[in-house]
């Protein structure tokens, strides 16, 4: 089997993955390396203040676990506090912004302003649950871009240094284009079902009501 072969096969296997699967295989993906380097860093320290080497005592094991939860809690929820605070700074810059050019003054209102805004569009990204919205559509349409560009390449449309040099062909074809958009909204609309069904049996399960239960 020729390279260009497998990694078209490739292409498509993963995209689809992460055009259907993204947001959950992200999550994970983020919180296991985040845990691991957590790990090493809980042991690491506890062998800095004890003679007895790298998890060479049950206090080391338990100073690895500890960093391992903290670090893969962080990472497990640090793309929803960047999305935040990208919310607040394009809500600052899109409120001092109008304000300049509508000619607001003194100065100091403009910043007043511009911190309203950037509030405002945190509330907004909370309440609507807008971080994950924006990782479901990132993972769904680029997992789409990946797998329309591997069967491009298994059909001969492109090639590897296409691909790899980031010049593909100006004669592509407008169905390619469609095809990858259609795919992405499919993608998005599975993902968000499938997140939205577990969040609500997440909710039930707290709440003592499964859907057992209530049969």
């Amino acid at each position: 089997m020729s390279e260009i072969w497998v990694v078209g096969i490739l292409s498509v296997l993963v995209g689809l993955f992460m055009c259907f699967r993204g947001y959950v295989a992200l999550r994970v993906v983020i919180a296991v390396v985040g845990a691991f380097a957590g790990f090493l860093l809980g042991a690491a320290i506890v062998a800095e203040v004890t003679p007895d080497g790298f998890l060479g005592t049950t206090l080391a094991w338990i100073g690895a676990i500890v960093g391992a939860l903290l670090l893969g809690g962080l990472a497990y929820a640090f793309y929803q506090v960047a999305v935040v605070l990208g919310m607040a700074s394009i809500g600052f810059a899109i409120g001092s912004g109008l304000s300049a050019a509508l000619g607001v003054r003194p100065d100091w209102l403009v910043w007043v302003i511009g911190a309203v805004a950037a509030a405002l569009l945190v509330v907004v990204s909370l309440a609507t649950d807008l971080p994950a919205f924006l990782l479901v559509w990132l993972t769904a349409f680029g997992g789409a871009n990946t797998a329309v560009t591997g069967v491009m390449l298994l059909v001969g449309v492109v090639t590897l240094d296409d691909v790899t040099s980031g010049a593909l062909p100006d004669d592509l074809g407008w169905w390619w284009a469609v095809g990858a958009l259609v795919l992405g909204v499919v993608g998005v609309v599975v993902q968000w079902r499938a997140l939205t069904a577990s969040r609500q049996a997440m909710r039930e399960a707290w709440a003592g009501r499964t859907p057992a239960g209530r049969r």
